[in-house]
């Protein structure tokens, strides 16, 4: 496989009835698992009481954030409809077909489903309550282990960011490789790969604390020892954005190597949309349980304690932060029990 120039000009062709195979065939039915086990999830949170905007609390939002998150959330919908436009709807009205672009602006959105898994085991992470939202569907996924699923919070933003930030940076990314290439041209794949990894390690720590600048997240149980401006609300562990670079990365290469066909390596075998579809929503969804959802669950189970002087609007997913801070994760707070069972224990806020 080697990487070629996007596949926005493919042209119609006649389509066997035949099944896919080789590497297509393989991420398709993962794609499809994925795709099932969220379409559950998420239809069962939809009929469920806790598909509802969660309470940000009393402290206000200062002035200059809520201007920035407004423009973060509308207008990153005005892009994320252009890269639906520009990548998906317009080549297809051309040429009848679906470019691999044009699929990945399609399929990326589908991986919100498992944004939260960075709290499946504790809390140490905290979006936004104040980002519209609906809640999340944490409380339907089989096995949960933090405390208060029905206040997990996963904004909207994130849904279609995936789509104006995400493939955003898989551009960029992939831009980044095929420059290289061509000033190295003899540069091995594994030393492209390595650059590129440093490229988006560097890129992911600015996204990143850029994005908990702005208040769209904040990693308050992040591991200490290994943070930027640690102890404060800002705080960047060390592990958030090298999962992160793994993740983008991985992300990017499906959108950058390519066969000789002008489609992803994934898709190779794949004879018709559906089956290219699910082949990238499967190779996105398994490269992101390798790289960020399983190290999530680790991070989980290794925070620290929760930094001092965190809003209201972060501390949703664990109302006990107003009395008792030290419940919320940390050293010493046991990674799973029946509900309310340590807190009845050690006290609560019984305001909650």
């Amino acid at each position: 496989m080697s990487p070629v120039q996007p596949d926005t000009m493919q042209t119609r062709t006649s389509t066997p009835a035949t099944p896919p195979s080789g590497l297509a065939a393989a991420f398709a039915w993962i794609g499809a698992g994925f795709l099932a086990v969220a379409a559950w999830c998420w239809i069962r949170w939809a009929a469920s009481a806790h598909f509802h905007s969660v309470d940000p609390g009393p402290d206000p939002l200062p002035q200059w954030q809520h201007w920035v998150l407004l423009l973060l959330q509308v207008g990153g919908l005005l892009a994320a409809l252009y890269c639906l436009w520009h990548y998906t709807l317009r080549p297809y009205l051309r040429t009848g077909t679906f470019t691999t672009e044009g699929l990945l602006c399609l399929a990326l959105p589908t991986v919100w489903f498992q944004d939260l898994m960075f709290a499946y085991s504790q809390t140490w992470m905290a979006y936004n309550a104040h980002l519209w939202n609906m809640g999340s569907w944490a409380a339907e996924i089989p096995g949960w282990m933090a405390q208060h699923p029905e206040n997990m919070i996963e904004p909207v933003v994130t849904f279609y960011g995936y789509i104006f930030w995400m493939f955003a940076c898989m551009l960029l990314i992939s831009a980044f490789m095929r420059s290289l290439r061509r000033r190295l041209p003899a540069i091995s794949n594994a030393a492209l790969l390595w650059y590129a990894f440093l490229f988006t390690l560097a890129l992911d720590m600015v996204v990143e604390e850029g994005a908990i600048r702005i208040g769209w997240y904040a990693i308050p149980g992040g591991w200490r020892a290994v943070s930027l401006f640690a102890g404060t609300p800002y705080q960047l562990p060390l592990p958030e954005f090298l999962f992160g670079a793994v993740q983008t990365l991985s992300f990017a290469c499906v959108l950058h190597f390519r066969g000789e066909d002008g489609r992803s390596f994934v898709e190779q075998g794949a004879r018709n949309a559906p089956v290219r579809y699910l082949a990238l929503a499967g190779a996105l969804h398994l490269f992101f349980f390798l790289s960020f959802s399983m190290p999530s669950l680790w991070s989980g189970l290794h925070s620290d304690r929760w930094v001092e002087g965190m809003p209201s609007y972060f501390t949703a997913m664990c109302p006990e932060y107003r009395t008792r801070p030290e419940s919320c994760g940390g050293p010493g707070i046991p990674a799973y029990r029946p509900p309310d069972v340590w807190l009845q224990q050690h006290g609560s806020d019984d305001s909650r």
